[in-house]
């Protein structure tokens, strides 16, 4: 019996000491490219929603999706009858004002008329009363008559001045309404010029997002502009990462509608604000290298290069125990100092070399 059982214990230890030997590596030289992954879009510079100020039945589109349009150049026209109205009733009324505020309109005239007769009476009344004194002063006539032409002439005095009064504080009224009057004016002005969206910038209508018919509104955007030539992208770096991205660094790209080819782009601006939300930041990038045929909100993916090393000592990254630690032995733990990595491999400064056999943890 114990002859029966020496073989089949041999053949166990052997088959238990090749598996050893294979779950045992060394370190390999070569190169190795730390990057952090983002994902993102492609923009059009410049590009924004149009809003329409005014809301109305679209009547007419003047563009297509597209079509390259310049500063300025109208998208769309919107129905906005009340705004017509009102703008047609704000330039009656500053054409009444005009004529009423006038030195020769209708309403100073008349008040200038009198002022003018208040005046000529004010004129006699002073003249009839200076006569009275003197007459009075010689004895003639009675106290009486003076009393009555001094009170005649007090009237008249008060009349002239009330009437002055009058014209001036008419004709500051009526200026202060025109003045009024214009700004209204100018306001509903600006609303028929609102009834045709404009693109703000040289650029390309990339959608058009209300059909003719439609109502358009403040809160709705209507259309979607950019610039035509200048294309970037907008990529998500997780909080965790963003303190290793620098401008200028490179970044691979692939899209989605380009699968089997990658982009370089470089890193050109980095907006140092988080997103709450998502807890990440935007980074953009240019392409060194532009698919032939892009287009804004294309999906992009990254990988942007944070150092690259051509001859480095490499361990798989499974290897590594508790993030600073690698098995020499079946029990035996080695402190190393880690360097690059990237999703399968590590590179270690310390703590090992090319010969130093590894214990799969």
């Amino acid at each position: 019996m114990r002859h029966h059982w020496s073989i089949p214990l041999f053949v166990l230890s052997l088959a238990f000491g090749c598996r050893g030997e294979e779950d045992t590596i060394v370190p390999t030289m070569g190169p190795i490219t730390e990057s952090v992954y983002a994902n993102g879009f492609v923009k059009a510079q410049g590009q924004y929603q149009v809003y329409p100020t005014v809301s109305g039945a679209v009547l007419q589109l003047l563009v297509s999706e597209g079509d390259t349009v310049s500063a300025g150049q109208a998208l769309m026209r919107i129905d906005d009858r009340a705004s017509g109205a009102g703008e047609r009733s704000a330039m009656a009324q500053v054409a009444l004002l005009e004529r009423n505020a006038a030195e020769h309109g209708p309403v100073l005239v008349p008040l200038r008329d009198a002022v003018e007769q208040a005046r000529d009476k004010y004129l006699l009344d002073s003249l009839n009363v200076e006569r009275q004194r003197n007459l009075w002063a010689q004895r003639i006539g009675s106290k009486v008559d003076l009393e009555q032409r001094e009170l005649a002439f007090t009237a008249s005095r008060g009349a002239w001045v009330r009437a002055r009064q009058v014209l001036s504080e008419t004709r500051d009224e009526l200026r202060t309404q025109l003045e009024v009057a214009r700004n209204n004016a100018i306001v509903n002005r600006a609303g028929q010029v609102d009834r045709t969206p404009a693109s703000a910038i040289d650029g390309l209508v990339y959608d058009l997002m209300i059909e003719v018919g439609e109502l358009a509104t403040p809160q709705r955007p209507v259309a979607v502009v950019g610039s035509a030539e200048d294309l970037y992208l907008e990529l998500e770096v997780d909080e965790f990462d963003i303190r290793q991205i620098q401008v200028g660094q490179v970044a691979m790209v692939t899209l989605d509608s380009h699968a089997e080819e990658v982009y370089e782009a470089r890193v050109s601006r980095i907006i140092p604000m988080m997103n709450e939300r998502s807890r990440t930041f935007t980074v953009e990038a240019r392409f060194v290298q532009r698919p032939p045929r892009l287009y804004p909100n294309l999906t992009a993916e990254a990988s942007i290069v944070i150092r690259t090393k051509a001859d480095a000592l490499l361990v798989p990254a499974t290897y590594i125990v508790d993030g600073g630690y690698v098995l020499t032995g079946k029990d035996e733990r080695t402190a190393v100092r880690i360097g690059a990595r990237d999703m399968d491999m590590v590179e270690v400064l310390e703590g090992i070399t090319t010969g130093t056999r590894l214990h799969k943890p």
